[in-house]
């Protein structure tokens, strides 16, 4: 390894992917060094723009050659530093060029994509096919890739039944920081194509969740599904938490949803002032109109007249979606979660939500700001079933123990539940606070997004407040033994493993990365 200066680095990389793939204005750099949370404490030498698998390859060996960290980057939706540099002298990866869906194989029900495509691009290259995949994407779909989303993990579409992105993959194909490009899975067989993911070890799953420390994601190989023809929608209204909560784990357990997530009374209130019931009918009617569902027209002038208020007598609100091959099966579902809402002492109210979303099912990254241009900020767990209302319970009392201050430096938080699988529980604090808005949002929101904002003064101590909350809430999380989705810089992963998996993670770290140079502080390394 060279210790070779990021000017001559730069130069390498210009003839290897040519001048305009290579970024190295100070904005351009400071932005690709920063994610929602904030700007880091480094800022990179350069953005490289590969647009080919071969072009990355090159990319990530010329850069380690030169003792230069390597950090990849997606859409730049996450909130947990797992992007963030930690040294000047490093590449940030911008994979957005890398956006091919390569393959579709119907027969074998699987595709291949590169790194840098959008789950909104691959759900509708597999729709004009009938197809999806199990897990079809985050809610920021629109512009989060399908490579960051398996570097990090991520859950919404479809995660009530199919669990977190990582379960959806087959294989990958992972260029490490010598510049090597490694098949996993079965597609590492020699003239195997990537149909199964158990080949020998799970190999496939070392990468999965690594946030980039092993190496950058190429290509991604997912499962498919036939798509489903039915889905139907519901909302539920819940007076206490216990109840609602109890709910969620009898959905959970019982396999009935494919989407069920849930808003306390502060997120509720949050969400419901964004004026985005109007942009969500007009989606929803979009999707009427292009599949012919002259019956739906019904649904939207339904959602049109609950407007913003259908949920002013709701405290906790429960929002299902349930799909199958003809609406029997996705009307017996929703009945058998009727008959579970109805028992725990729900009821149901109009499913304004779930429909809006399913309408327009990845939102633009307005949704990552309050709707007067508050800043936005959450945290989160993973949660065993068993325990999400424990867990809970002790969020609760951290934020009764701070209210006063909260209150203070004008700190609302409310608070995200969406079940993921059959036995877990994702449970997400999230913080708005009255804070100018950083360059990070200069460069996501358009003018029409920022029309109606605030221009918020300087408020240091709110936002100092709220970063030391989310730092307790991360080590409450951690004490409870809970786990995380993207883990970045900002939970304690390495303080919350044991020390004989820390051990092997380390080994296998030196392994595929000796020099270190792989994202390094990620994940505590």
């Amino acid at each position: 390894m060279a210790n070779t200066t990021s000017e001559a680095l730069i130069g390498q990389l210009v003839a290897e992917i040519g001048k305009d793939a290579v970024l190295t204005g100070e904005e351009d750099r400071r932005w690709f060094s920063m994610d929602i949370s904030g700007q880091g404490t480094a800022t990179a030498a350069a953005v490289a723009c590969p647009s080919t698998v071969e072009q990355l390859a090159r990319v990530v060996g010329l850069a380690t050659a030169a003792g230069h960290a390597v950090i990849a980057r997606g859409g730049g939706a996450s909130y947990t530093r797992g992007f963030v540099p930690d040294t000047d002298k490093s590449v940030v990866i911008d994979t957005r060029k890398l956006d091919r869906v390569v393959d579709i194989d119907a027969a074998s029900m699987h595709v291949t994509v590169e790194a840098g495509c959008t789950w909104k691009a691959l759900t509708n290259a597999l729709a004009a096919q009938g197809l999806r995949t199990p897990f079809w994407g985050p809610l920021s779909g629109s512009v989060a890739t399908v490579g960051g989303s398996v570097s990090q993990n991520a859950i919404l579409w479809g995660s009530a039944r199919y669990g977190v992105s990582a379960e959806s993959v087959v294989g990958i194909d992972v260029v490490l920081a010598d510049g090597t490009l490694l098949a996993l899975g079965a597609g590492a067989a020699r003239g195997a194509t990537p149909f199964l993911r158990n080949f020998g070890p799970d190999l496939t799953g070392l990468f999965l969740g690594d946030c980039g420390a092993l190496g950058v994601k190429a290509r991604i190989t997912l499962k498919l599904i036939p798509a489903p023809t039915a889905v139907l929608p519901a909302s539920f209204g819940f007076d206490d938490r216990n109840s609602y909560l109890a709910a969620l784990g009898e959905v959970a357990r019982e396999g009935l949803a494919t989407e069920c997530f849930g808003m306390d009374p502060v997120l509720q209130k949050q969400r419901l002032k964004r004026g985005s019931v109007k942009q969500g009918i007009k989606a929803l009617q979009g999707v009427v109109a292009s599949q012919g569902l002259l019956s739906g027209l019904k649904d939207v002038a339904k959602v049109a007249i609950a407007g913003r208020d259908f949920l002013d007598d709701v405290n906790y609100s429960m929002h299902v979606c349930t799909e199958g091959r003809d609406e029997a099966a996705a009307s017996s579902a929703l009945a058998a979660i009727r008959r579970i809402v109805a028992a725990k002492g729900g009821r149901e109210v109009p499913d304004s939500v779930p429909k809006l979303m399913r309408g327009a099912q990845y939102v633009p990254m307005s949704s990552s700001i309050g709707p007067l241009g508050e800043r936005w900020l959450p945290v989160h767990a993973l949660v065993p079933l068993g325990d999400a209302a424990g867990t809970w319970n002790a969020v609760q009392a951290l934020f009764d123990e701070h209210a006063k201050a909260f209150e203070k430096h004008g700190i609302e938080v409310g608070v995200l539940s969406a079940v993921v699988g059959s036995g877990a529980m994702a449970l997400e604090p999230v913080f708005y606070w009255q804070a100018p808005r950083t360059l990070y949002y200069k460069r996501v929101l358009d003018e029409a997004a920022t029309a109606g904002f605030t221009d918020f003064p300087p408020n240091p101590e709110g936002e100092a407040l709220v970063f030391e909350v989310r730092g307790k809430l991360s080590a409450l999380f951690s004490a409870r033994g809970c786990s995380h989705l993207q883990l970045g810089r900002t939970y304690p992963y390495r303080a919350g493993i044991t020390p004989a998996a820390w051990a092997l993670l380390v080994a296998i770290k030196k392994s595929v990365d000796p020099a270190g140079l792989m994202n390094p502080g990620v994940l505590g390394l």
